[in-house]
Parts: structure tokens; C-alpha cells; sequence
């Protein structure tokens, strides 16, 4: 009977030290969480302590932490002038801690007010230099990335010259489409355009079918992104500007492509023969 009784003594003992160690791990946790949500070590210690024992004063909450009383009523003060402890009417200077759930919504509410007024702020900034800004891409998941990117700010127009799948696009066309934006795409390439509400001038070249090789894309001709990778270059490489004159350049050529091919379907000629070539490094490509 003994061995059985310190046998479940045991077990029982087993339990509290795990009930123990689980409430340690778990406090530690919500201490670390409000040290990154800009709390003191010290200042998350207290406002936990205040919230487990309802009100103290800076004596009890020292003596429960084992801390100085100093870093104590340094820690209330700040918690204090903050909103996040309250001072309880009376003598004994008892303080007891702002509701959680009060707490969280506050500070999320805060967030989102800095996080807005950044953004602004930032974006003064970026404006003020934009006509400077060279940006440069690698790879093609951020080539991707930064197109959609850009396919939504765009306002009234935007030219795309590629043979990237169209359908990579879809949800940022269908957006744009929404705003009745106007989407004009020329391509060598024989794409798919199913269902996507854009305009599309193409070759319908099946040998350029899937090869995925080029994108220049023009926003209401302020903005302008051109990338490519080739025999020279296996990984996509590109840049975005806010260039005027450089999305302007970019525009044109869009345009003129789409003339040539306008043309050639009208009079069933390749128009651009030897007799007007200049001869170029360019044209002998």
C-alpha cells in the first residue's frame, strides 16, 4: 500500500511540476510579445503582474517580480503616462491594468493611423525624386511581381509589348478593366488573350509560343518597365523608371510596332523592305 501511495504521490507531484513548467513557457511567451509590441522587459513584467493580482502598489509588484523598487515606479510611470496602467483613487497609490482586449484594440488602432500617415509621407518623399529613379529588377518572379505592381496604379491607359502569358495578368486586367482603363498589347508571339478584357496586335508567331523572353510595359505614359533575358542572359534583368522621356520612348515604339503590323495586314506586305533599311547594326541582328 505505501509503494502505491508514493507511487500516485509521485504521478500527482509529476503533473504540477509539468502545469508548472507549461505556465512558465506560456508567460515567457506573452512577455516576449509585448516586449516586441515595444513594451520594457521590465514594463511587460509589471503590466502582467498588475493584470494576475487585479491591483497593486509598486511595493507588492516589486516584491512579487523580486525586482528594485526603483525600475518598479519607473516602469508604473511610464506604463501610466501611457494608458496602459491606471492610478486608483486613494492613498495607497494602488494602480490596475488597462483591460487586454481594450489594450490591443488601442494599439492596433494606433498602428494603422502611423503605418497610413507613413505611407503618405514616404510617398511625398518618392514623389519629390521620381523623375530620378532607376530602379533595377532581377529575376523573373520579381519581374512578375513588379508588373502587377504597376498594372495597378495605372489610371487611364497602359502598353504592353511581350510574350509573357497574358493570363499571368488576368486578375490585375480585370481590375483595370473596372476603372475602364485601356489595355493595349502588342506581341510577336502567338498569345492568349481569353476572356481578358484587353486590346491585342499580334504576329501570331507559334515559334515565340511560350517562350517567355521580354516585357516593356508603359503606365499612362509616366511610367515605364523593361525587362528581357536571352541567349546573352539566361535570368530575367530589367528596369523601372519614372523616366517621362523614357516611357515616352518605350510608348512609341509600342505604337510603331502596331502600325507596321496594321499596315502589313492592310496592304499584305512587309513594308520595311531593302530599299528604305539603313543598314544598321539593329536591323542585321
Amino acid at each position: 500500500m505505501d509503494g502505491q501511495f508514493n507511487w500516485s504521490k509521485s504521478r500527482s507531484c509529476d503533473r504540477r511540476n509539468t502545469l508548472k513548467r507549461e505556465e512558465r513557457s506560456s508567460m515567457d511567451e506573452i512577455l516576449i510579445l509585448l516586449e516586441k509590441l515595444n513594451f520594457s522587459k521590465t514594463e511587460a513584467a509589471v503590466y502582467v503582474d498588475l493584470l494576475k493580482n487585479s491591483s497593486s502598489n509598486g511595493y507588492q509588484i516589486a516584491k512579487n517580480l523580486n525586482m528594485s523598487r526603483s525600475s518598479v515606479y519607473s516602469a508604473l510611470d511610464n506604463l501610466y503616462q501611457k494608458g496602459i496602467v491606471f492610478s486608483l483613487p486613494g492613498n495607497s497609490k494602488l494602480y490596475k491594468a488597462e483591460n487586454p482586449s481594450t489594450l490591443t484594440n488601442k494599439m492596433k488602432n494606433e498602428f494603422v493611423k502611423s503605418a497610413d500617415l507613413l505611407e503618405v509621407k514616404l510617398q511625398q518623399l518618392e514623389t519629390s525624386h521620381s523623375e530620378e529613379r532607376y530602379l533595377n529588377i532581377s529575376g523573373y518572379d520579381n519581374i512578375i511581381s513588379k508588373t502587377k505592381e504597376l498594372l495597378l496604379t495605372a489610371e487611364k491607359e497602359v502598353y504592353i509589348n511581350t510574350d509573357f502569358n497574358l493570363q499571368t495578368f488576368s486578375e490585375e486586367f480585370i481590375e483595370l478593366e473596372k476603372r475602364q482603363v485601356r489595355i493595349i498589347i502588342f506581341s510577336f508571339a502567338k498569345v492568349n488573350g481569353e476572356k481578358l478584357p484587353v486590346e491585342i496586335y499580334t504576329h501570331n508567331d507559334a515559334s515565340c509560343l511560350d517562350k517567355q523572353t521580354r516585357i516593356m510595359l508603359v503606365i499612362d505614359c509616366k511610367k515605364t518597365l523593361i525587362a528581357d533575358k536571352g541567349p546573352h542572359r539566361e535570368e530575367f534583368l530589367g528596369t523601372f523608371t519614372d523616366n517621362v522621356l523614357l516611357a515616352s520612348v518605350v510608348s512609341e515604339h509600342i505604337h510603331n510596332d502596331i502600325y507596321l503590323l496594321k499596315l502589313k495586314n492592310k496592304y499584305g506586305d512587309n513594308l520595311i523592305s531593302e530599299g528604305i533599311k539603313l543598314n544598321t547594326i539593329l536591323e542585321n541582328r
